[in-house]
Parts: structure tokens; sequence; C-alpha cells
């Protein structure tokens, strides 16, 4: 007889991940100019691009947060869900400007390929 079990528990992830002083100033900045008290950016790694996996960015509320990671630096903070510790481990955000625009960019050395249009990750 075969005993099939839904529950998941993956192995615990030795998380970090890292925020430059740019994207923290522009995390900052953004929350100020829309009135925002007490909250943060959340990233989440959702199915979906020509690759496999994209970032989703938000903003969500620092109070009763359960068991989701939060990451901090110079007055900014950063949410992840626990089921996208591991796609994002060892990684940073950062704030880029340039005369074709500005952007946050997740650096993730978990990423084994990208698409052309670097929206998307595998």
């Amino acid at each position: 007889m075969v005993e099939l079990s839904l529950s998941f528990n993956p192995e615990p992830v030795d998380f970090n991940f890292t925020i430059t002083e740019a994207a923290a100033r522009r995390i900052k900045t953004l929350l100020e100019a829309e009135g925002r008290v007490n909250q943060g950016m959340r990233i989440k790694v959702v199915p979906g691009g020509c690759a496999g996996f994209q970032y989703e960015f938000g903003w969500t509320s620092l109070s009763n947060l359960t068991d989701e990671e939060v990451v901090e630096y110079d007055g900014a903070s950063i949410v992840f869900g626990q089921a996208d510790l591991r796609h994002v481990t060892g990684g940073k955000l950062d704030y880029t400007e340039s005369l074709a625009g500005s952007k946050f960019e997740v650096i993730n050395p978990n990423a084994s390929s990208t698409c052309g249009c670097g929206k998307s990750f595998a």
C-alpha cells in the first residue's frame, strides 16, 4: 500500500537579500510621495514571461505580517513570502536611472537565464 501526503514541507532556506542605497532611497521617496505609512515593497516571484518566472512589485503593510521575511536597509523594507525565498536568496534590489528610463532591478544569482527583454527569468 502507498500512502500519499499532500503536505509540502520544503527544507528551510538560509535566506539573505540586500537592498542597495539607491533602491532604499527610491523606495522611501515613493512611499513618502504616496503618503504610505508603515509600508514596504513586496516582491513576489510569479509564473510568467517568456523565461518562466517574473517579479511582481507592490506595496504592503508592515503590520500583522505572519511568516514573511522582511529585509530592511536605511529605513526601506522589502517583504518576501516563504514561497519566494528560494528564488531570490543571495540577490539584491537595485534602482537605476538612465536616459532610457528608470527601474528597480532584482540582481538574482539563482536565475539560470533571462529573456531578451529582461522582464523574466528561469
